[in-house]
C-alpha cells in the first residue's frame, strides 16, 4: 500500500466508523489528473439527478481578476468568503490586494502558478487566504470539488466543527501544481467547510465544485465501516483473552 492509498483507506475508516454518530466523511484522490478525474466521476455517480455544478466559466457572472470578500456561485451551489485574508505574497502584487478577498482567475489574470482550471478557462482561488469558508447550498449532503496546488503541512479542513489536517490527509512535501478531487458526505446535511492556509503567503485553486444528495451511503463506505466493526470485536476479544 503506497502512502497515498495508506492515507485515504485510513481517512476512510475514521469516516466510516464515524458514520454512526452522522459525523463527516472526507474522501481525498490520489494525487494526479488522471486519479482525480476518475474520483469525481465516481463521486457523480453516487449522487442523486438534481445537483449542481459550479466551474466559474461564465464570464457573463464571473469578470476574472476581479477581487471579492464573498463570491456566490452563479448556479446556487452557495458563497465563499474570505474569512481571514492572506499577507505579503503574490496575492499582494501585480495590482492584486490579498485583503480585497477572493477571486475567480484565468490563465491571463493570475500571479501565481501552480493553480489552474480542470475544465473551461477559469477557477475560483484562494488569493492566499488564510481560512476560507464555504457555505454549501441547503438541502444537500455532499460536495465534491477539485483543489489544485494545497500548501503541504499545517493547513486543516473544519467540515461542521470537525478538523482534518493537511498533514494527514496530502503528506508534507507536495510538488508545484499538484491536484486533488475532494469529497464530503454528511448524513445529516452540509454544514459549513473551512479551508485553512499554513502560511500567509500560500494558497490554491478550487474548480468544478458540486453539491449533490447521496441517497445511501456508497458501498466501500459500508465495507469500510464493517471492518472498523470487525476490528473493534477482535480487538475486545483479545483483551478478553
Amino acid at each position: 500500500m503506497n502512502k497515498a492509498t495508506a492515507i485515504i483507506a485510513t481517512g476512510l475508516l475514521f469516516g466510516a466508523c464515524s458514520w454512526v454518530s452522522a459525523a463527516p466523511i472526507l474522501s481525498v484522490s490520489p494525487q494526479g489528473g488522471a486519479a482525480a478525474g476518475q474520483t469525481e466521476s465516481n463521486f457523480l455517480a453516487t449522487l442523486s439527478g438534481g445537483y449542481l455544478t459550479e466551474t466559474f466559466d461564465n464570464n457573463t457572472f464571473y469578470n476574472p481578476g476581479d477581487q471579492s470578500v464573498s463570491i456566490n456561485s452563479q448556479v446556487g451551489v452557495g458563497s465563499f468568503t474570505s474569512a481571514v485574508p492572506g499577507s505579503g505574497g503574490l496575492c499582494d502584487s501585480g495590482g492584486y490586494t490579498c485583503t480585497k478577498g477572493l477571486a475567480v482567475l484565468d490563465a491571463g489574470t493570475t500571479p501565481f502558478s501552480g493553480r489552474y482550471p480542470v475544465s473551461g478557462d477559469n477557477w475560483l482561488d484562494s488569493m492566499d487566504a488564510r481560512e476560507m469558508s464555504i457555505s454549501p447550498a441547503a438541502g444537500y449532503n455532499a460536495m465534491g470539488f477539485y483543489m489544485t496546488d494545497p500548501n503541504d503541512a499545517g493547513g486543516r479542513f473544519s467540515i461542521g466543527g470537525v478538523g482534518f489536517s493537511f498533514n494527514d490527509i496530502f503528506g508534507t512535501a507536495l510538488g508545484n501544481g499538484t491536484i486533488f478531487y475532494i469529497s464530503i458526505f454528511d448524513s445529516v446535511g452540509l454544514g459549513g467547510v473551512s479551508i485553512f492556509s499554513n502560511k500567509p503567503n500560500d494558497g490554491y485553486g478550487l474548480d468544478n465544485v458540486t453539491v449533490g444528495t447521496v441517497a445511501v451511503p456508497e458501498p466501500g463506505t459500508l465495507a469500510l465501516l464493517g471492518l472498523g466493526l470487525l476490528g473493534l470485536f477482535l480487538a475486545r476479544m483479545r483483551k478478553r483473552s
